[in-house]
C-alpha cells in the first residue's frame, strides 16, 4: 500500500518535474508502467500476436483439418449461425457459433453467409475455411469490409450501366447513330418496317431514367425527345430515323469540308518563312478554336482553353442553325 502511495504521489508530482527538466512526460508514465504496481500484465492483455504472414502453415494445416465446417444459415435477429463439427476434441462435437464466440477453445472471428466462408482462431492460429471447399486464403475483418466495398461500388457501377442502357428499339438505333465523332459516317441503320407502338415501346416502363453525363448521351436523349414529337404530328418512327440519317450524312460532309479548309488554310499560314515554333503553334491552336466555333470537331485536342475562350466558343454555337 506504501509503494502505491508513493507511485501515485510521483505520478502527481510528474508534470512539475517535466516542466523543470525539458523532459518528455511519456518517460515518467512508462516508468510507472515498468513498475507493474498492480502485479503482473496478464498475457491475454498484451498486443496481438503473430502476423497472419508470419504464420507457422504447418499449423494452420493441422488446426483447419480439425474443423469440418457444414452447414451456414441466418437467424430470425440477422446474424449468421455457422454449424460445424470439432474434431480436436474427444469425443468430436458438433457446434454452433456466432461470431466472436468461442467453444472448446475455438474462436470464430467472423462470418460470410454470402461468401460461404467463416474464420477461426485456436492456440494462437488464424484460418479460414469455406464451405465445401476447406482451407483457403486468411480472410480478415479488414479485408472482408474491403471486398465488400468493392463490390458495392462494381454494383453501382454496373446499376448505372443498366440506367443508360437504351430503352426501346428507336432509342438504340438513335445511340447507334451517336456512337461515333460527327465527322465520321455512321454505319447504315438497319430500320425495321414493324409497328410504330412495338418499335418505341419501352422494355422496362418502371426503369429510372439517368440524366446524361456526356455530350453523346445528351444527344441521344435530344433525338428521343425529337423522336416522340415527330410521332406526335403522325410520322412514323421508321421516317423520323431516315431523317436523322440523311441530317447526319449532311453534317458529316459539313464538317469534313471545313476540316479540310482548315488545314489547308493552316499549312499555308506555316510556310511563312521564318515563324517561331511558339508562332506555330498559337496558328495550330486559333484554326482549332475557329473550327470549335464552327461546331467542328478540331484537328487536334484543345484541352487548355481559357475561360474566355469557352465563352467565344458557346456563343458562336449559339448562332448556328
Amino acid at each position: 500500500m506504501k509503494r502505491f502511495f508513493l507511485l501515485v504521489l510521483f505520478a502527481m508530482g510528474a508534470p512539475a518535474v517535466v516542466g523543470a527538466a525539458g523532459l518528455n512526460a511519456r518517460d515518467y508514465y512508462q516508468f510507472i508502467i515498468q513498475c507493474q504496481p498492480f502485479g503482473a500484465i496478464a498475457a491475454n492483455d498484451a498486443p496481438a500476436g503473430v502476423a497472419l504472414s508470419e504464420q507457422d502453415q504447418q499449423k494452420v494445416q493441422e488446426e483447419s483439418n480439425k474443423i469440418q465446417l457444414c452447414a451456414m444459415t441466418i437467424t430470425p435477429d440477422g446474424q449468421t449461425a455457422v454449424g460445424l463439427i470439432d474434431n480436436g476434441v474427444n469425443p468430436p462435437a458438433y457446434i454452433t457459433l456466432f461470431d466472436g464466440e468461442e467453444a472448446n477453445g475455438l474462436e470464430m472471428l467472423l462470418s460470410d453467409l454470402d461468401g460461404e466462408i467463416a474464420t477461426f482462431r485456436r492456440g494462437g492460429v488464424t484460418f479460414t475455411l469455406g464451405l465445401g471447399l476447406g482451407l483457403i486464403e486468411t480472410v480478415t475483418p479488414e479485408l472482408l469490409a474491403q471486398r465488400k466495398a468493392e463490390a458495392e461500388q462494381l454494383a453501382a457501377e454496373e446499376a448505372e450501366i443498366e440506367r443508360k442502357r437504351p430503352n426501346s428499339i428507336a432509342e438504340q438505333l438513335i445511340a447507334l447513330q451517336m456512337s461515333v465523332p460527327p465527322n465520321v459516317e455512321a454505319p447504315p441503320l438497319p430500320i425495321p418496317m414493324i409497328d410504330p407502338e412495338e418499335f418505341t415501346r419501352e422494355f422496362d416502363p418502371g426503369k429510372e431514367e439517368s440524366e446524361p453525363t456526356t455530350e453523346r448521351e445528351a444527344l441521344v436523349k435530344a433525338g428521343v425527345a425529337q423522336l416522340k414529337e415527330s410521332m406526335a404530328v403522325g410520322e412514323a418512327p421508321q421516317e423520323y430515323l431516315a431523317r436523322l440519317v440523311e441530317h447526319r450524312n449532311k453534317e458529316v460532309r459539313r464538317q469534313q469540308v471545313e476540316q479540310e479548309a482548315a488545314e489547308a488554310a493552316l499549312e499555308e499560314a506555316l510556310a511563312t518563312p521564318g515563324l517561331s515554333k511558339d508562332a506555330q503553334a498559337a496558328l495550330r491552336r486559333q484554326a482549332n478554336i475557329d473550327l470549335m466555333k464552327k461546331g467542328v470537331e478540331p484537328l487536334s485536342p484543345v484541352r487548355d482553353l481559357s475561360p474566355e475562350e469557352q465563352a467565344e466558343i458557346d456563343a458562336a454555337l449559339e448562332t448556328l442553325p
